[in-house]
């Protein structure tokens, strides 16, 4: 995480106010059905998103991943907070 953290403040100049988790699953069987209510199995990965995230006032949204290989990608929200 402390990569992550260090990755964050060198692309935005800021430190993450918090991360998020998500852990990774595969399906054996039963893939899209899930949602519909019928059997599915599961089974975790090691594989896992970890995100680094910062709420600022504008309506930008901005997302970057630590590869490289991946291009910043950023979009303006028409959406606007009560």
């Amino acid at each position: 995480m402390l990569k992550l953290k260090e990755m964050f403040n060198s692309k935005f100049g800021s430190i993450p106010k918090f991360y998020v988790r998500a852990p990774g699953r595969v399906n054996i069987i039963g893939e899209h059905i899930d949602y519909c209510g019928y059997s599915v199995l599961p089974m975790a990965v090691e594989q896992d998103m970890l995100i680094a995230v910062e709420p600022v006032k504008t309506h930008i949204l901005q997302l970057a991943n630590t590869n490289p290989l991946y291009p910043v990608f950023s979009n303006e929200s028409t959406l606007r907070m009560r």
